[in-house]
C-alpha cells in the first residue's frame, strides 16, 4: 500500500494522492488501475503528441540501451548525441547553426538567458542585461524561469528572484477582432512597449509565439509589427520559447514559422522525445555562434544528463515521425476541431471565446456575470471531465481569462473528436 510519500507539483503538501493513478497508455488513451479508459486531451502535459506505445520508439531505445546509455558530455560525445544536433539544426532551418543541450524546458529558457546576456557582454554592451517578458507568459518554475514568467504570481516567499526582468503588458482582447480594438488602447500598449526599449538596457525579448499556459494567446499583428521593428532598431535578441508550440503543435514545425519570426535563440523540450525521456535544447543562430567563436568564448551551462544518447536516439526518431505528412494531419484535425467547437460555442452561453492555433485549443469560460470563471469552478469542471473519461487542462490569468485547454494528440479520428466535444458540452453545461 502506498505511503503517500510524494509531494505533488503545485499542490498542498497535505494532498494524499492524485485523483487518478494511471497504469497504462494505449495510443491516445490512458487507463487507470481499475482499467477505466480516458482520452488524453492533454497529450501528457503537452509532450506526448504521438500517443502511447509507439513501436518505433521501442526499437531505437532497445538498440541504444544495448550500445551506450550515457556519456559525460563535458569530456565525450556519442554518435547519437552528434546526430541529433545535426538533424535538429536541419529540421529547424531558419538560420540556426548550433545546439546546446538541456534536460527540460525551464533549463532551456535559463540557458538561453545566459547566452543572450553573455552575448551583450562579448559585443561590449555589458549594461544591456534586461530580459523583457510578457505578463501573461509562462516559462517554468526553476528560479530564472519563474522570474521571467508573468503568470507566476505567488513568488513573495521565494524572493529575491532573478534581477533584470521587466514585464510587457500583453495586448489581449477576448471576444474582439483586431478592427474593434480601441485606437487609444492600442496606443497605450505601444507606448508601454516603446518606453521599455528607450532605456537601451534590454538584452533580449523572451516570447512564446503562442502563450500556452495563458490560454492560447497570440500577439495582434499591429503589436508584433512594432515589437519586431523596435528589436531590430535597438539590436535586441529574440528568445523564442517553443517548448509547448514546437514539433507541429500549431500546424507548423515551429510557431515562429507561422508568424514569420526569426528567433536568435529557440528553446525546445516537451514533444522532442514524445514524453519518453527528459530532454531540452537551445538552438543558436549563426550570428551569435560566430560572435562567441571569434572571441573564443564558451557557454557556461551544463547538467549531468545533457546529450543523453538514449534521449537523443528518441529525438532523432521524433524528427522522422513529425514530418510534413504528420503536420498536414495536424492542420486537417485543427479544421475538424474548429467545426465541432463552433457548434459547441453557439449552444453554450458560458463560452466567451474559443481560440485555436493548430492543435492548441482554449475554451474561454465566463460565469453568469460575464467574468472569468473561478478556480473553484475550474476544479469542478476538471473533475466532471474525468467522470466523462477525459483528461483536460485548466488555465487562469486572474481577472483576464480562464477556462479549459485542449492539447490533443495528433492521432485522433473525426469520430473521436466528435465524441470528445459532445462530452465537453456536458461538462461546460454544468457551469452555474
Amino acid at each position: 500500500m502506498a505511503k503517500n510519500s510524494v509531494i505533488y507539483p503545485l499542490s498542498n503538501v497535505n494532498k494524499q494522492g492524485q485523483n487518478i493513478v494511471l497504469q497504462r497508455g494505449e495510443g491516445s488513451y490512458v487507463l487507470d488501475r481499475n482499467g477505466r479508459r480516458y482520452i488524453d486531451l492533454n497529450s501528457g502535459l503537452w509532450n506526448v503528441p504521438l500517443g502511447y506505445g509507439v513501436n518505433r520508439y521501442e526499437k531505437v531505445i532497445a538498440e541504444q540501451c544495448h550500445t551506450l546509455h550515457y556519456i559525460n558530455l563535458i569530456s565525450a560525445s556519442s554518435p547519437k548525441t552528434d546526430q541529433f544536433a545535426d538533424e535538429m539544426i536541419d529540421y529547424a532551418g531558419n538560420g540556426f547553426a548550433r545546439l546546446v543541450y538541456a534536460c527540460s524546458g525551464s533549463e532551456a529558457v535559463e540557458c538561453a538567458i545566459k547566452i543572450a546576456r553573455k552575448y551583450m557582454y562579448i559585443i561590449e554592451e555589458p549594461k544591456r542585461k534586461v530580459i523583457l517578458s510578457f505578463d501573461m507568459s509562462y516559462h517554468g518554475t526553476t528560479y530564472a524561469a519563474m522570474s521571467v514568467s508573468g503568470m507566476v504570481r505567488e513568488t513573495a516567499e521565494y524572493t529575491p528572484l532573478m534581477e533584470g526582468v521587466r514585464f510587457l503588458r500583453t495586448p489581449f482582447f477576448p471576444g474582439m477582432n483586431a478592427a474593434e480594438t480601441d485606437e487609444r488602447e492600442r496606443e497605450a500598449y505601444l507606448e508601454d512597449l516603446e518606453q521599455n526599449f528607450r532605456k537601451r538596457d534590454v538584452a533580449a525579448v523572451l516570447l512564446e509565439p503562442v502563450m500556452g499556459s495563458g490560454g492560447v494567446i497570440t500577439l495582434p499583428d499591429w503589436y508584433q509589427t512594432r515589437l519586431f521593428y523596435l528589436m531590430n532598431r535597438y539590436g535586441v535578441l529574440l528568445i523564442a520559447d517553443e517548448v509547448a508550440t514546437g514539433f507541429g503543435r500549431t500546424g507548423y514545425k515551429f510557431a515562429s514559422e507561422k508568424f514569420s519570426v526569426k528567433p536568435d535563440l529557440l528553446c525546445l523540450s516537451k514533444s522532442v522525445t514524445n514524453g519518453i525521456m527528459p530532454m531540452g535544447a537551445v538552438l543558436v543562430n549563426q550570428r551569435i555562434a560566430d560572435t562567441y567563436a571569434k572571441k573564443n568564448e564558451y557557454v557556461n551551462h551544463f547538467s549531468t544528463q545533457n546529450g543523453n544518447p538514449i534521449a537523443c536516439a528518441i529525438g532523432c526518431e521524433t524528427l522522422r515521425l513529425i514530418d510534413a505528412k504528420m503536420i498536414r494531419r495536424v492542420n486537417d484535425q485543427s479544421v475538424q476541431w474548429r467545426s465541432f467547437l463552433q457548434d459547441l460555442r453557439e449552444c453554450q452561453p458560458h463560452i466567451r471565446e474559443i481560440r485555436v492555433e493548430g492543435l492548441m485549443i482554449a475554451i474561454d469560460l465566463v460565469d453568469d456575470e460575464g467574468s472569468p470563471v473561478s478556480m473553484d469552478e475550474l476544479n469542478l469542471l476538471e473533475s466532471f471531465a474525468l467522470r466523462q473519461g477525459m483528461l483536460v487542462y485548466m488555465f487562469q490569468c486572474p481577472g483576464r481569462t480562464a477556462g479549459l485547454m485542449l492539447m490533443p494528440p495528433y492521432g485522433l479520428s473525426g469520430e473521436e473528436i466528435g465524441r470528445a466535444v459532445r462530452a465537453l458540452e456536458k461538462v461546460i453545461g454544468s457551469i452555474g
